[in-house]
């Protein structure tokens, strides 16, 4: 019993040296005050509607994309791809722009915690189901 427990007890500790968790409110994350989550909040409002509209129309774009590959179509790939990777380069846009002005919110070691967040959150991107290879 003893035995078990100590070789589980490193597992345990890695999960705590993990300085941010991908599904974290950055209120929590970032220790933010009222005054300041009350702004992130805002500016993450802001920018939440016209994300989940472009990501919804790369989302049909990316379907028809699929389709025309299973069917073999060079001329609706090579036009759809063009038009996946626009949409793809204006959500990034968008998410630039929200981070923005989320870092001039913060504190510099809050920055510093934020860009270790921005990192995570990126290696979290896209989920088991995303087709990375056609």
């Amino acid at each position: 019993m003893i035995t078990k427990l100590l070789l589980l007890l490193p597992i345990c500790l890695m999960g705590l040296s993990v300085p941010v968790q991908a599904d974290a409110t950055l209120k929590g994350t970032l220790h933010l005050d009222i005054e300041q989550a009350r702004t992130v909040d805002a500016i993450q409002a802001k920018y939440r509607q016209p994300f989940a509209a472009k990501r919804q129309e790369q989302n049909t774009e990316m379907r028809k994309l699929r389709r025309a590959r299973i069917a073999n179509d060079s001329q609706q790939i090579a036009e759809l791809e063009r038009v996946v990777d626009r949409l793809h380069s204006e959500l990034e846009q968008i998410q630039v722009k929200e981070d923005s002005e989320i870092r001039r919110v913060l504190s510099p070691g809050q920055v510093t915690k934020f860009e270790e967040y921005l990192k995570l959150r990126k290696e979290m991107a896209g989920s088991s189901r995303d087709a990375k290879d056609f």
